[in-house]
């Protein structure tokens, strides 16, 4: 059996939502032959024909079986989790790198208070006063 290729996001949400239509389509059907409705019945069986063609020109998923879609599937997350553990590690690695530059950096300033003196406190306002 040849590999299966699962879809990009936007074909699978398409093909997600081709089935969500064909599954209102089908309960209208239903509905329209509990109700005597042919005329109604008719036009959910010519959507649910357009919507079984659109379906069966997914691309990668016409001779896949479940097992290889679900297979495909779970190959791909796990290639994810692996990509967002590693890149998750190295973000930390880099905030680690970071902290430690600014803590160099507080080191630095906190030595130079004593090269630089804080300024004059101002006169406060009770020696300015006209009483004296």
């Amino acid at each position: 059996m040849e590999p299966c290729s699962f879809p990009s996001y936007q074909e699978a949400e398409q093909r997600l939502g081709w089935l969500r239509e064909l599954a209102v389509s089908l309960q209208q059907a239903r509905a329209a032959v509990l109700s005597s409705d042919p005329r109604r019945l008719a036009l959910e069986t010519a959507r649910q024909r357009e919507l079984c063609a659109a379906l069966g020109q997914s691309p990668g998923l016409g001779s896949c079986t479940a097992e290889q879609r679900w297979n495909s599937l779970l190959r791909e997350t796990i290639e994810l989790e692996i990509q967002v553990f590693r890149l998750n590690r190295e973000y930390g690695a880099l905030l680690a790198r970071a902290q430690r530059t600014v803590k160099i950096f507080c080191r630095v300033l906190a030595n130079s208070q004593a090269t630089y003196l804080p300024p004059e406190p101002e006169p406060s306002s009770s020696h300015w006063s006209t009483e004296d």
